[in-house]
């Protein structure tokens, strides 16, 4: 097994699809909000909540790593 530095394994992981699969995430989880009842249940809050929190979450990481000093 080859040992990758993190940037590098973080930059394959967004070349496949992860942002489209985020955004597929997001897509499913306001469809589901247009069901009334759905809305209401504590799983479509906690969906909401993680759908919200993918952005600014990988933003943090990113700005993290690419703040590190290059060894």
């Amino acid at each position: 097994m080859n040992d990758y530095p993190l940037h590098s394994y973080l930059a394959m992981l967004a070349d496949r699809d992860l942002f489209g699969s985020l955004a597929l995430f997001n897509l499913a989880v306001l469809i589901a909000g247009l069901y009334g009842p759905l809305r209401r249940t504590r799983a479509y809050r906690v969906l909401c909540v993680l759908a919200m929190l993918c952005m600014p979450v990988l933003h943090a990481v990113g700005t993290y790593y690419l703040n590190q000093r290059v060894a």
